[in-house]
């Protein structure tokens, strides 16, 4: 059987009281996809157009998803943009 390391920072989202179930769910579809466009996400998943809007501001409240302006795309990360270290993320 296969051991996987898994970082406590990776969890974060996972334990955060403050999400839904569904906003886990649709962060990890996120996380775990290289690049996203929004309309593939109605395809990974079955919820209808209004729960993947509440879900994705429930993230945003929570700032774990940010809009970047000088690139057009909204960042999201495992744990809220507060704690972002400037050298592992590009804004």
């Amino acid at each position: 059987m296969k051991q996987f390391n898994i970082y406590k920072s990776m969890m974060k989202y996972l334990t955060d009281k403050n999400l839904s179930l569904n906003a886990k769910g649709l962060l990890s579809i996120v996380l775990f996809q290289d690049e996203i466009i929004g309309t593939e996400i109605e395809k990974l998943c079955t919820d209808d157009k209004e729960t993947i809007k509440g879900a994705l501001l429930e993230l945003r409240i929570n700032k774990y998803v940010k809009y970047d302006s000088e690139s057009k795309r909204l960042l999201a990360s495992p744990t809220p943009y507060t704690e972002w270290d400037k050298d592992d993320y590009e804004l």
